[in-house]
């Protein structure tokens, strides 16, 4: 039996449910409005979903390789077949939802695959930054990502992501997927990797004591980020936030100042799940079980989506956003079912299945 953090299965959980919603209202048929306030809402709930998934990835795989090279452990088998089934789910999502995805686009799981491959050859290199830098490597790699893809993009500016939809999920070649992967795809390498850095420095423990300082910390940061782009909008004319198109926050592609508003706000939901309250672990206790699910949830709504979504008759805003929360309740139940039920079957399952060898009781994830 493996032993688990509640509160970071709680917050897995979160991102996924909130995945599985912005999903859905990007499918339905439903007039699109930016200034109504439920599409506020659901612009939110979609601009973090991602973050938050990634960030959560990036500390469970920097917790896994830490405690496997502890015990000594040959990570090899362990990255490459983590890393090669997010990549081949990838393929099998686009087949599941050819609305959205042709079935060779790289998305998020590729992305999730790839760090998992490359993360492990980068940290090699640690031993060297820490001679001319003190402190957390995760962040100033973070900053260093960001960085680079500003830099990146400005002197090859045919590689951006975009101008539109298709043009980031439509392959033209190997090599094309590669570019798309690493940095004009829907979830490129660049600059999405910093959000794993910024996982692999993150404490996973809860705090139970003082929490008052973590919170006025990571709060303050969330809302300063927000603020300031908020003011560049508005002294600069320009629209605060777009899915896509032109915007201080740009979610396609990510732009800088996504990555630093989304970023500081995933570092205080994360301090928020670790809270020690009576009321809080109940709630964690809720979510857990669709966070321990996340890969499986993720694959299985959009084979429901694709089966589904062309019989959905075009509704109204308020009607498309009960829908979202619908499919997100189904989902949680769903998760709450299957582990009340010590029903084997499931991705993460698989996954075990193919990386198990000698492994102690205690695993990262």
């Amino acid at each position: 039996m493996s032993l688990r953090l509640n509160h970071i299965d709680s917050m897995r959980g979160f991102a996924i449910l909130c995945m599985v919603q912005v999903h859905t209202a990007a499918l339905l048929p439903a007039p699109v409005s930016t200034n109504h306030p439920l599409a506020f809402i659901s612009a939110a709930i979609g601009g973090m979903a991602a973050p938050m998934f990634v960030t959560i990835s990036g500390w469970g795989l920097h917790t896994g390789l830490r405690k496997r090279k502890e015990r000594g452990e040959n990570i090899v088998n362990w990255i490459l077949v983590r890393g090669l089934v997010l990549i081949s789910l990838q393929f099998i999502i686009g087949i599941l939802l050819p609305q959205r995805y042709n079935w060779n686009s790289p998305g998020i799981l590729t992305l999730l695959g790839l760090c998992i491959i490359l993360i492990p050859l980068i940290s090699g290199l640690d031993v060297y930054f820490k001679k001319w830098i003190k402190g957390n490597l995760g962040y100033y790699k973070s900053v260093f990502i960001v960085l680079f893809t500003i830099l990146f993009l400005r002197n090859f500016p045919s590689l951006s992501p975009g101008p539109n939809w298709d043009s980031m999920i439509h392959v033209k070649s190997i090599l094309h997927w590669f570019q798309l992967a690493f940095i004009s795809g829907t979830y490129p390498i660049l600059p999405w990797m910093a959000f794993y850095f910024i996982g692999s420095n993150l404490d996973g423990n809860k705090i139970n004591e003082k929490w008052s300082p973590h919170l006025l910390r990571s709060g303050s940061l969330a809302f300063s980020t927000l603020l300031a782009t908020l003011a560049i909008s508005i002294t600069k004319e320009m629209n605060w936030a777009e899915t896509m198109g032109e915007g201080v926050l740009t979610f396609f592609p990510a732009n800088h100042w996504f990555v630093i508003v989304s970023a500081s706000w995933t570092i205080f939901l994360w301090d928020i799940f670790r809270l020690q309250r009576k009321w809080w672990t109940k709630f964690n206790s809720l979510l857990a079980s669709s966070g321990r699910l996340s890969l499986t949830i993720y694959l299985l709504h959009f084979a429901l989506l694709g089966q589904i979504i062309e019989y959905i008759p075009e509704v109204s805003l308020i009607e498309a956003f009960a829908i979202t929360l619908l499919h997100m309740g189904i989902w949680l139940v769903f998760g709450i079912i299957h582990e009340k039920s010590k029903f084997m079957w499931s991705i993460e399952y698989v996954i075990r299945f193919l990386t198990r060898k000698k492994q102690s009781n205690v695993e990262s994830e």
